[in-house]
């Protein structure tokens, strides 16, 4: 089978990283993989280092990456045409739109190929109607979780599938956490953005540090890099927490940061199914993550972690002080997360993925993608 999985761009955010993952086990089973990036990274903000890093990443395991450099506008029609021409030799079985900017240039561009979209998010920034524009240009949605299912089903039509997203096999404790001696270190991962709310952590440390409940206190490591990163650096040392607060960047070895921490962090507004989550839980750690959509799919109060209210810093701080500071619970958690972590396997996302493709491709058998021979010959055969 070849799939054609397509981002927005390369960096390291949940999707990215999940269609990374999923294309090196399409890879391993034998498919031809093929991920395609609207843009470069630069052009959207994101990293040209971490773009390269991902793309030899993909290209290793047996797949492959390309961009089509559109401008940070992504015209769906120059979209459109450049996405044709780009897969012209590739020949896809199915396309798999990991963004809703896709779909129109999919649509012009190559109707005749089946067209899954996943929408990562329980957020939705465009007017609600337009799914049912979406209707017409997919044959199946994906929903990454039980609340996107039920977002998908309210305003969706069609067939929709629910595959849960996984951590890839970077992941792995093996056996439960014991809680450092010290200081003991606090880990949140993600793009520095409005939708992770990190200044709430600057918050929860303040609380932290104004409270002396923890003798040491912890270091808050936080990995992602973004737009706001420099201002959020700034703030930090205004507010005199840079003692416990560090902005770590962009990272390329973050299953060794999961190792090197004690406790998950997680103070999003809104999640989908976050990645990090499943990563942190594949490798042992205790959670605290704000009670919001997403977030409470995945973890559950005294079992894998700590679900304090959205906005409460205090109420998160204590939720960090009563993990951190009792080795039972932290022992107790870590286990959670790894029986949790579980039901979230690579594999299994993968396979779901492919029963999903075939099944779409096989009521496409009829249908060839290639344009008429006199429509082609019209039509640019390189990206413009």
């Amino acid at each position: 089978m070849r799939v054609c999985s397509i981002i927005n761009s390369l960096t390291t955010g949940g999707a990215e990283v999940l269609v990374s993952a999923l294309s090196a086990e399409f890879a391993r089973l034998g498919d031809r993989a093929l991920v395609v990036a609207l843009c470069d990274a630069e052009t959207v903000g994101n990293s040209a280092e971490t773009e390269a890093r991902m793309a030899e990443q993909i290209r290793s395991v047996g797949a492959d990456f390309l961009s089509l450099g559109l401008s940070s506008r992504r015209n769906p029609l120059m979209g459109a045409i450049k996405l044709r021409a780009a897969l012209r030799g590739f020949e896809p079985d199915i396309i798999h739109c990991h963004t809703v900017r896709a779909l129109p240039m999919a649509t012009i561009g190559l109707r005749a190929i089946p067209t899954v979209l996943t929408h990562h998010n329980t957020h939705i920034p465009f007017p609600t109607w337009l799914f049912k524009v979406f209707d017409q240009m997919t044959q199946g949605y994906v929903a990454i979780g039980a609340e996107v299912e039920e977002i998908l089903r309210r305003h969706a039509s069609g067939k929709i599938v629910r595959i849960p997203n996984a951590a890839n096999r970077s992941f792995t404790a093996g056996v439960p956490r014991t809680l450092a001696q010290g200081v003991k270190s606090i880990l949140s991962v993600g793009t520095i953005s409005e939708q992770k709310n990190y200044r709430l952590i600057l918050d929860v440390a303040s609380a932290l540090k104004a409270a002396r409940s923890i003798d040491p206190l912890p270091v808050f490591r936080i990995a992602g890099g973004g737009a706001d990163l420099q201002k959020l650096r700034a703030q930090t040392k205004e507010r005199a927490l840079d003692d416990i607060v560090e902005f770590l960047g962009e990272r390329s070895d973050v299953p060794k940061l999961m190792q090197e921490s004690d406790l998950y962090l997680n103070v999003s507004l809104f999640e989908g199914m976050p990645l990090t989550l499943l990563e942190a839980m594949a490798s042992g750690l205790p959670i605290v993550a704000t009670d919001v959509p997403g977030n409470r799919e995945l973890v559950h109060d005294n079992e894998n972690g700590k679900k304090p209210p959205l906005g409460d810093a205090n109420a998160i701080a204590q939720s960090v002080c009563e993990v951190l500071e009792d080795p039972d619970l932290h022992r107790k958690l870590s286990v959670g997360s790894l029986e949790k972590s579980r039901e979230f396997s690579i594999d299994r996302t993968a396979s779901k993925h492919r029963i999903l493709y075939k099944e779409l491709a096989d009521q496409n058998r009829d249908r060839s993608w290639y344009p008429p021979k006199e429509v082609a010959e019209r039509e640019p055969s390189t990206p413009q």
